[in-house]
């Protein structure tokens, strides 16, 4: 006879084994509920990543800009200074971001700090000009059809015109402006993005445009131009969006016979330098914030974050003048320089005056000036580049530190031999015509 099992005959087996009442319909929405916020995790995880990767486009997708047409050709593969020039009738030296073009009447090269070369391009352009932004060269031919843009190390695009040009600018948001001569109008202006996407074309019927700069929003642009009425040449000056084609946002004149010769805009102010004044314009409504105005011939000028800097020859007592103004157009201080005084720059370190075979610096106010002797070969032009000049000679670019040379003439200061005497003045010892 079969004994039973104690589990069995107590039935703590089977209870232990009865299957629970389950609600089917509670798990489904509970299993339900956490694929929802899983995909909703992965969603937003996804937006998070878009919206950082377009606000970051500039930055994250640069170095892959133009591989298809990287600029492979070089004259040199020697790293250092002074860097020897070719054979060229021309040259003209630009700084963009943390590098240098040097442009000649058949070649554009590309540098960097080091004096490596990125590349050698042949343009084939009968008048070649260059303007840069912080990471462009807009290469263009003067009088002709064509232009093209590039970054340090690439061709970007390029593209040909029915017109001839006679202007070119990038701005800091890489809007290219191109401006040509027509049969039917004074000047027609065209806008490119920094892929050379068409965006904007003006005509212009009866006025010459003489330069164009955007307000580094992508969207506005700053645009002088010169007309006749009655006799009298009227400046003008508008602002435009590249997105409508409808009528200026604001104009303002200037009815003093001035030539416009420099523009500089941001989303705050429209700075102008012409031969016989410095304007300063509200770029939200075109209102005018100060006008400096002056008698003498313009030979040089710098427009900086935070300060103006002219350099005009004095009618009256025949002097090479430097002027100081802040972004309202009102004069700070004054200075003599040399005659020959051709270059100038200006940032948080000084205010940096080329005089041939030297470098004039002076603090803030135009005071405080010292000298920096470069060679015994005069120089023409120069970039500043974090701490370092790069200087454009006649057969070479050479490279100085500013601090160290500052440190050796300090040195050297007991055997230093005098210096010309320079004046400088306040504020309220100018004359200022409103």
């Amino acid at each position: 006879m079969k004994v039973p099992d104690l589990a069995e005959a107590t039935g703590s087996e089977k209870a232990a084994a009865k299957p629970k009442n389950v609600d089917l319909n509670k798990y489904r929405k509970k299993k339900k509920r956490g694929m929802l916020l899983l995909k909703l995790t992965v969603f937003l995880l996804a937006v998070i990543a878009v919206v950082f990767v377009w606000l970051n486009a500039a930055t994250i997708f640069e170095p892959l800009r133009g591989i298809a047409s990287k600029v492979e050709t070089k004259t040199t593969d020697d790293v250092g200074f002074p860097i020897e020039l070719p054979g060229s009738s021309e040259y003209s030296i630009m700084r963009f971001g943390e590098n240098f073009s040097l442009l000649t009447d058949t070649y554009l090269y590309a540098y960097d700090t080091s004096g490596a070369q990125n590349y050698a391009l042949k343009h084939g352009y009968s008048h070649p000009e260059q303007t840069t932004n912080e990471k462009r060269i807009l290469l263009y031919d003067k009088l002709a059809y064509n232009f093209a843009l590039y970054s340090k190390s690439s061709l970007i695009y390029q593209k040909a015109l029915e017109d001839k040009i006679v202007y070119a600018s990038i701005g800091d948001d890489s809007l290219a402006a191109i401006v040509t001569q027509s049969k039917r109008y004074a000047n027609i202006l065209y806008i490119y993005d920094d892929g050379g996407n068409w965006l904007y074309t003006k005509k212009f019927a009866d006025e010459n445009v003489m330069q164009v700069c955007s307000a580094g929003d992508g969207e506005h642009i700053i645009v002088s131009t010169v007309s006749a009425s009655q006799g009298d040449i009227l400046t003008n000056f508008y602002r435009f969006s590249v997105k409508s084609a409808e009528a200026p946002l604001w104009k303002y004149t200037l009815r003093t016979g001035s030539l416009p010769c420099g523009l500089s805009a941001d989303k705050d102010k429209v700075i102008a330098v012409c031969d016989n004044c410095i304007l300063s314009l509200n770029t939200a409504d075109g209102e005018q914030l100060g006008l400096y105005a002056y008698s003498g011939t313009l030979k040089n000028y710098h427009i900086s974050d935070n300060r103006i800097l002219v350099h005009y020859s004095d009618i009256s007592t025949n002097k090479s003048v430097l002027i100081e103004l802040d972004q309202n157009a009102a004069a700070i201080s004054l200075a003599y320089v040399s005659a020959n005084a051709s270059c100038l720059y200006c940032d948080t370190s000084g205010i940096y005056v080329l005089e041939g075979s030297r470098v004039k610096i002076f603090d803030e106010g135009l005071i405080g000036e010292r000298y920096i002797q470069t060679t015994e070969d005069d120089y023409s032009d120069f970039v500043k580049i974090s701490g370092n000049l790069y200087m454009l000679g006649y057969e070479t670019i050479g490279k100085i530190n500013v601090y160290r040379a500052q440190d050796d003439e300090e040195a050297e200061a007991g055997n230093a031999p005098a210096e010309t005497e320079m004046t400088s003045r306040t504020e309220s010892e100018l004359i200022i015509t409103e």
